[in-house]
């Protein structure tokens, strides 16, 4: 028995969807493309470009980690580290980085300096910098405003420009993963490349 998919039309409404058909067809025989409805100009003149978008809307908004005891004033470290790898560490603001054998390829005077305040940053040179291997970061905890619950948490976000940062947080534009150890209570992340980075709590 064949089923009808579609009720009958009536003959009112035949006759008004043969007339909406026939002037479709009238539309389409006198034109070869469809017109396009002009569309207003609502950009500013004083609108950022797209590149300047790209990088406002790719930063990341973070919370910085916290010292307890904020340092009074920038320490600043320098070493010329070769092939063979090297150390630098900042006992007073506990940061440890280590340049592992391979990460450079010539002799290279390495710079880190503990940004002054709570805010655990530091500034690293030469800018732009990129290694052949990750550098190693670690941070001790004791001392920071870090706990069992929020610790779990940290990462390492790098900041192009200092001028990005608050007093409690900051602008990031790339984030890192790390490794907490509970037994030595500290915070291990690499470093790919240079100049700034700052230990985030979390991403608001």
């Amino acid at each position: 028995i064949p089923i009808a998919l579609f009720p009958p039309m009536k003959p009112t409404l035949r006759r008004l969807t043969a007339l909406a058909f026939g002037a479709l067809a009238l539309v389409s025989c006198g034109t070869d493309q469809p017109t396009a409805v002009p569309r207003p100009d609502v950009s500013a003149p004083d609108a950022p470009s797209a590149s300047l978008l790209t990088t406002i809307t790719s930063l990341l908004t973070v919370d910085g980690l916290q010292r307890t005891t904020p340092l009074a004033a920038p320490i600043t470290v320098s070493k010329a580290i070769g092939s063979e790898g090297g150390t630098l560490s900042i006992p007073q603001a506990g940061v440890t980085v280590v340049v592992p054998r391979g990460a450079l390829t010539q002799p290279t005077t390495i710079t880190m300096t503990a940004r002054a305040g709570s805010l655990i940053a530091y500034d690293f040179a030469p800018h732009g910098i990129t290694f052949a291997k990750p550098l190693v970061f670690t941070q001790q905890l004791k001392g920071t405003n870090a706990s069992l619950l929020t610790a779990p948490f940290l990462q390492l976000g790098y900041y192009p420009d200092a001028n990005l940062l608050t007093k409690t947080g900051g602008l990031v534009s790339e984030l890192l993963g790390g490794t907490l150890n509970t037994l030595t209570w500290s915070f291990t992340a690499p470093i790919p490349h240079f100049s700034g980075y700052i230990v985030t709590s979390g991403r608001r």
